[in-house]
């Protein structure tokens, strides 16, 4: 009757040992679920941060682009108003060569 008193004691600590186990991962996996969670929130609003800057940046480059195209065609119009005024001045039809400034 002890031998049987003790295994049955012995089951019960197994079982009790394996209900804390259970617990035991249950609680690991909803905290390694929180940690996950928090991680791809924290990723996100780097995403996020990262498009936001990129964005400016593109904004940024486009406005740079437009001044370098602006500065080009007042850079051409002056090239072109000195070719017309050495044409004029120098009484030849002929168009001045772009080399010759």
């Amino acid at each position: 009757k002890q031998w049987y008193q003790r295994r049955v004691r012995g089951l019960e600590l197994a079982e009790i040992s394996d209900m804390q186990e259970k617990q035991k991962r249950s609680y690991l996996k909803e905290s390694g679920d929180l940690r996950v969670k928090e991680v791809k929130k924290i990723a996100n609003a780097k995403l996020k941060s990262c498009a936001e800057i990129l964005q400016e940046k593109e904004v940024e480059h486009e406005r740079t682009m437009e001044k370098l195209y602006e500065k080009i065609s007042r850079l051409k119009m002056q090239c072109k108003t000195k070719d017309d005024m050495i044409q004029s001045l120098s009484g030849d039809s002929r168009p001045v060569s772009p080399n010759s400034t």
